[in-house]
């Protein structure tokens, strides 16, 4: 395609794949729409295919990606046909979906969070976010889990799924052993644990576990977990959306192993 030229039907080849992988059809694939995950793609490693914009934002979008990939303009009900939200900024890219081994990464040092049947993409989106602030090793999903790149985990994620080593569809023996082998003590968020979040030892390198937003882990599960812990709350809260559990517990986990590891002042 010329480099002057729009795309003006809904039916071209490359708008019916970008509405596949939008759909979650293309399992090698993701969908990437807005201007500040755009940037956030173009700041990480991952591989961009293609990028459209629309006519109306064309010049913006189009310094945006710069000499990434090639940019096709596409006109304005054609663009409408891809766009996954409803004030889209005329911006969507299609890359190539990110995939981590878990013999690729070093489950052996720091903290690794395992997410069993997270059925939320925002929920799983944000806990995404906060790992990679909290400066986790990796973060590994179960089977049944929903997708870590959806266009909403995506959104959610803010560009944090495209950088921290993310191992989707393992079981939930899998994720345990896998942990034990590489020495980390699996540790899971219970609200009927004797112990608090902020009396263990988090300068062991730890497998951290949550269960569904729904059920938690099942009494199956929480046999198979070494250690259990609870965050206390007041005024007969019994629980806490899964994020900001994730990121209350994670972040006192980074506070105590920064000051343990932390160099005195010469």
């Amino acid at each position: 395609m010329a480099q002057d030229e729009t795309i003006i039907s809904r039916d071209n080849a490359k708008l019916k794949f970008a509405r596949s992988v939008r759909d979650g059809k293309e399992r090698d694939f993701i969908f990437i729409e807005g201007t500040r995950l755009t940037e956030e793609a173009i700041r990480s490693n991952i591989e961009i295919l293609d990028a459209f914009v629309s006519e109306s934002a064309s010049e913006k979008a189009s310094s945006i990606i710069g000499k990434r990939c090639e940019t096709a303009k596409v006109a304005a009900k054609a663009f409408d046909s891809i766009t996954d939200t409803e004030n889209s900024q005329g911006i969507v890219m299609i890359a190539r979906r990110p995939e981590t081994l878990v013999e690729e990464i070093d489950l052996g040092k720091g903290i690794v969070v395992f997410l069993n049947q997270i059925n939320n993409p925002s929920n799983l989106g944000a806990v995404i976010r906060t790992a990679e602030a909290a400066g986790v090793s990796a973060l590994i999903t179960s089977a049944d889990s929903t997708d870590a790149f959806s266009p909403k985990a995506v959104r959610a994620s803010m560009g944090s799924c495209f950088r921290l080593p993310i191992v989707e569809g393992m079981t939930f023996d899998d994720a345990i052993d896998c942990g034990k082998q590489k020495g980390l003590i699996s540790t899971a968020a219970d609200i009927n644990a004797r112990e608090s979040y902020t009396e263990i030892d988090w300068k062991k390198p730890r497998l951290l576990v949550f269960g569904s937003e729904a059920h938690g882990l099942t009494h199956r599960e929480l046999d198979g977990i070494e250690q259990t812990i609870h965050i206390p709350m007041a005024n007969l809260v019994e629980s806490l959306n899964l994020a900001v559990s994730v990121g209350i517990i994670l972040f006192e986990a980074n506070r105590v192993r920064s000051s343990a590891f932390r160099r005195p002042a010469l």
